[in-house]
Order: C-alpha cells, then structure tokens, then sequence
C-alpha cells in the first residue's frame, strides 16, 4: 500500500494507492474533509459499477451526494460541461468546504477539477482515477482545463484552466481490472515519458514487464503506478506552476495536442503521447542531443506494449504546425520542444528550427 506524499508551497496532500481502497473512500474523506455536503462527478461509463461503490461509501460515511455523470469525450471537454457541474453545486447550495470528487479518468478530473478551482473562488478537490493514465499522471499535480474552440476551427487542449491541487488522490489498482486493453495502454505511454524524464530504470521496467501489466497484474500495476507517480511527484514540487522544470512532462506532447482532435486519427491521448515520443526523440537525434540506437531503444519499448509509433494515416505537416503554434509553451511567438538527451533527462529547448520539426513529422507518417 504505497503513499506518496506530495508537498507544495501552496498544499500538502497524499496520494494513496491501494487496492481496493474505493469501497472505503467515504471512511477516509470524512476526518480530512468533515462535510455533509458532496459532490461526486464521475464518468458516465462507470456510473453503474465503480460510482455506486463510490456513492454507497460517501452516503455511510454521512455525506448528502450529488452525482453528476460525465462524458469522458475531448469534444465534451468544454466550458458547456463546466456549466453543467455548476448548476448541480448551485442547486445543491455546496459550500466553500464542500468536496467535489472526481471518479474518472483525466478528461473526467480535468472537468471536475476546473469546476472546483472556480466556483465559489474553489472548493475542496478529490481525485479518485480510474485509469492507468491518470493514477500515474493526470490525477496528480493540480493541472485543471478545458478544450477551446480554435480561429480555424481547431480544438485547442486545455487552453482555458486553472492550478488547483486535491486535498487527497485515491489511486486503487483493482478498479484497472475493468478498463480495457486500449486504455491501459495509454497510461504506459505517460509511464514511458515518465522514464524518460527522470527515472531511466524505468523504461527496462515497463519493456520487461509489459505482459504482466497488460494482462492486469496487481502487482506489477501497483509498483508501475507508484514509481511512475514518484517522477511527477519529484517535478511539481520543484516547480508547481509551470515556471521552469515542470515544462519537462510536457515531453511530446506538443506534437499529441496537434494529432490528438483530428477524429481520422483515432487516437486517445495516450497513443498520441506515444506518437508525440517517437517525434520528440527524432528531433533530438537531428539536433544531435541523442543517438539513433537510444531513440530506436524507445521506438521497442512502446512497440512492445502495442501503442502506435506512427499515425495510422498521413496527414499534412502544414496544419500539424500551425496546431503547435497555439502550445501553451510558446514564448515570443517561437517554438519550444521538450527533448530528451538519451541520459535518461530531458530538457526544454527553444526556438526548434521548424525544418527540424517537419522532418520529425515526416518520420511518425505526417506528408
């Protein structure tokens, strides 16, 4: 039953990762978060299965719960959802210590936890992942937002948001039992990156023990989510607010934001990432901060646990660039890439030449 503790200037919480923790989420919020409102956003899939466990926990622990069921969708990730979360907190008169948990995966506490940051100037957050993906990332670390609409037409990821960290994150490996094979794989795409940033050890790891982790092994799960959880934990309280060192999990996801809403693609956040890896990684080797045999050695590892390295149909690179220009870690109107060193750490390089990201496009299938 590993904890990890996180603390921050601005908050001090746990995250606890437990198998089978969930039945007893009610019994261990109420001494933190002594309220007899709540309000439980869960995703709309999982409602009938793990958020009546959730519902049935809070209720006897003696919390009055409000239950809004999401849709994990990045089209739904709006201000619209946002709204919605709002009039239900409105109609039950929650207060500025009533909890808002989130039981989901990251689209599910991103929505949720925005709409905690912001009504009432915030109130108590919980996060309760349900996915691979956002034990070991999303649910930790009190990154809030929405998608926007683009000029173009685009959608833009995460562009309206606020910094709003939990009182609490439940990570229970058992609910994983339940989530597919697609999902899971995404949350070892964020691992992958995970490795890369600050834990090289961790990439034999996840290559060595891929068919335990996709056949839903507990133990390997568990380790996995505790020591891919332990590197975000390590960057964010360096640099809670994106000013410096936190910018290195964003480790290729400038390219997943640009391929991520094209709805030819298919692709989930996490098979994004992995896309957005492999792009990265080139773009190292062409600028020389890494080998090809390094970037070819992660190209197997996500292979190995059958995430995609490439898109799975060309798209153009013009829009690809133009999609990049709207990253939130453009400065001066120039790009700036997290690349890897193939040292097993990243780091922020500015003003990428844009030849050197084309060919990078080029190399994961863009035309």
């Amino acid at each position: 039953m590993p904890t990890l503790n996180v603390t921050l200037p601005t908050a001090r919480y746990a995250i606890e990762i437990q198998s089978g923790a969930l039945a007893k989420l009610g019994e261990m919020l109420a001494p933190m978060l002594p309220q007899h409102r709540a309000l439980l956003v869960v995703d709309s899939t999982i409602a009938a299965t793990h958020g009546k466990m959730a519902e049935q926990s809070l209720y006897a622990a003696g919390y009055d719960v409000a239950t809004v069921h999401a849709v994990a969708k990045e089209t739904q990730k709006t201000l619209q959802a946002v709204q919605r979360i709002y009039n239900v907190m409105l109609g039950q008169r929650l207060e500025r210590t009533s909890p808002v948990i989130a039981l989901g995966g990251g689209l599910v506490g991103d929505v949720a936890g925005f709409a905690a940051a912001t009504f009432l100037r915030g109130v108590p957050l919980v996060q309760v992942p349900t996915t691979l993906l956002a034990m070991v990332d999303a649910a930790i670390g009190g990154k809030t937002a929405v998608n926007a609409p683009l000029p173009d037409g685009g959608l833009g990821k995460n562009l309206i948001g606020a910094f709003w960290q939990p009182r609490f994150v439940l990570s229970d490996p058992q609910v994983l039992q339940t989530l597919d094979i697609r999902h899971l794989r995404c949350g070892l795409a964020e691992s992958i990156k995970h490795a890369l940033i600050g834990d090289a050890e961790l990439l034999a790891v996840i290559a060595a023990e891929s068919p335990q982790l996709l056949a839903h092994d507990m133990d390997a799960l568990t380790h996995l989510i505790a020591r891919s959880a332990a590197v975000k934990v390590s960057i964010i309280q360096q640099d809670e607010r994106e000013t410096g060192q936190r910018a290195l999990l964003n480790l290729g996801h400038t390219f997943a934001h640009a391929i991520e809403p094209i709805s030819e693609l298919d692709l989930q956040h996490g098979e994004a990432v992995a896309v957005g890896l492999c792009a990265a990684t080139h773009c190292a080797t062409l600028l020389g901060k890494c080998d090809v045999a390094y970037a070819k050695h992660i190209t197997e590892v996500i292979h190995a646990t059958g995430l995609p390295a490439r898109v799975r149909q060309p798209v153009g690179y013009e829009p690809l660039l133009h999609a990049m220009m709207y990253d939130k870690k453009i400065l001066d109107g120039k790009l700036r890439l997290v690349l890897p060193n193939g040292d097993g750490s990243c780091e922020l390089v500015h003003d990428v030449p844009i030849d050197i990201v084309r060919q990078a496009w080029t190399h994961v299938g863009a035309a």
